[in-house]
């Protein structure tokens, strides 16, 4: 038999595609999705963004517009603070189990830091992208660090939901400088071993965004 030649996977990359323009807000919540305008600006046929669609439903992202089709998800604020509860309990063990294993883990410090003046170079011309890639960048590392590869599986599941709350709040450039303190907080407990301080600033980091986001969310 010969050697079959490896075709593109387009509902993979039309779902990826589609799923990084909702959690840009560059498709927004509410907007209607309508599968021969997607398809032509993908570059693809209808079916796999079709494929991709009902994919983006069962993550929550996309939900039915009746006989209409699909639309983009509406930001749920109730379900956003569960979600956020969850995340705090997630990011109190991430953030202790990487200040226990600070010895064995690899360079920490060239990983956290990096991220921590990325974050500060953005703050500081007001480069909301880049602010939030740093935010991620910084959550993920913490989450790396702690060795277990469990957490990310889990926050997977749920990270394109928050990464749409979060571009929301960020717009708010007024509580930059306390996220950027408390990353610099818990990246210095997690660096100096101190597992119980690193876990309670994390889960008070989480734990007061998620409140702060959902105050605003009920303001839209």
């Amino acid at each position: 038999m010969q050697t079959l030649a490896a075709k593109p996977d387009l509902t993979a990359l039309a779902h990826e595609a589609i799923r990084d323009a909702i959690m840009a807000l560059d498709l927004a919540p509410g907007a209607p999705l309508a599968q021969e305008d997607l398809a032509a600006r993908l570059g693809v046929s209808r079916q796999p963004v079709s494929h991709a669609l009902a994919i983006l439903r069962r993550e929550g992202l996309v939900v039915d517009r009746g006989r209409k089709g699909y639309m983009v998800a509406p930001i749920d604020a109730d379900r956003l603070l569960g979600l956020y509860q969850v995340r705090g309990a997630i990011d109190r063990l991430a953030a202790r189990l990487a200040a226990e294993r600070i010895g064995r883990a690899e360079r920490p410090g060239e990983r956290l830091t990096p991220i921590l003046r990325e974050g500060r170079a953005a703050g500081a011309i007001g480069d909301i992208d880049a602010f939030l890639k740093a935010d991620l960048d910084f959550h993920r590392a913490i989450h790396d660090l702690s060795g277990n590869t469990e957490i990310d599986m889990v926050v997977g599941n749920f990270w394109p939901h928050m990464v749409r709350s979060m571009r929301v709040v960020l717009e708010d450039r007024v509580q930059w400088p306390d996220t950027l303190d408390d990353h610099d907080a818990i990246a210095d407990a997690v660096l100096s071993g101190d597992s119980e301080r690193a876990g309670r600033l994390a889960f008070e980091h989480t734990d007061r965004t998620g409140a702060m986001t959902y105050r605003r969310l009920k303001q839209e």
